[in-house]
């Protein structure tokens, strides 16, 4: 399942034209993050994509956002920034990611797109290549782009998804690690970085289940054995 979470829309415009790329390739969840008012030019351009205007979800922040999905996929012009940006093709977005999972897919403003600190934010990003003289994209355009290889790969092979309760083991692995690093580490930047790159290698695996279990294992006694109960 995906979401397409739209991040602070400058323009009511751009809004419907999101909407009507999503009917397009039958996609039908819609977050706003903080977005203009929804007026009379939104619904004009999303022509007959206004089921989805009006069932769209409004949010204050980024992060209330991504509590609605499993992985965010963080849309960008620039892939650099070192090791704490873990880049898919978006090409390979829906062969890598499991179907099973809620699959946000997160568009940045029409002016500046997303902020290095909302990149950090998502599990993943994706960029469209671009001529370098000027690569900038229309949001609606790039979200077409995006959403045509996604359909096109859903439509041509099967995943072998996880089910919701790896995805819960996960999360509780998540938890445990950042246990142990509050023990080990005093600085909180290290403890942000670290857990943004354990947060990466999560998701680029897509661990199995035995995985993640073995894991969970190690990473329970090592928190015991931290707090003085084993």
């Amino acid at each position: 399942m995906f979401y397409i979470i739209f991040v602070e829309p400058e323009s009511s415009g751009n809004i419907g034209s999101v909407a009507r790329v999503m009917k397009n390739f039958g996609f039908y969840d819609l977050i706003l993050v903080n977005p203009v008012d929804i007026d009379e030019e939104a619904y004009k351009l999303a022509v007959h994509a206004e089921d989805i205007l009006k069932s769209s979800i409004i949010v204050g922040s980024l992060e209330e956002a991504l509590k609605y999905v499993d992985i965010s996929v963080a849309t960008s012009v620039n892939t650099s920034g070192g090791v704490l940006r873990n880049y898919t093709p978006v090409e390979s977005l829906a062969k890598k990611i499991p179907s099973d999972f809620k699959i946000g897919i997160v568009l940045g403003r029409e002016s500046s797109g997303l902020r290095n600190q909302e990149v950090e934010m998502c599990d993943t990003m994706t960029t469209i290549p671009t001529d370098k003289r000027y690569p900038t994209m229309n949001v609606s355009h790039a979200l077409s782009i995006i959403l045509y290889e996604i359909f096109k790969s859903k439509c041509s092979i099967k995943t072998n998804p996880l089910e919701g309760k790896e995805i819960i083991e996960k999360n509780l692995l998540i938890e445990d690690f950042k246990k142990i690093l509050a023990h080990v580490e005093e600085r909180e930047y290290r403890r942000d970085n670290a857990m943004t790159v354990f947060k990466h290698v999560l998701t680029r695996g897509f661990n199995t289940q035995r995985e993640i279990y073995t894991l969970k294992g190690i990473f329970r006694r090592i928190v015991l054995k931290l707090e003085g109960e084993l």
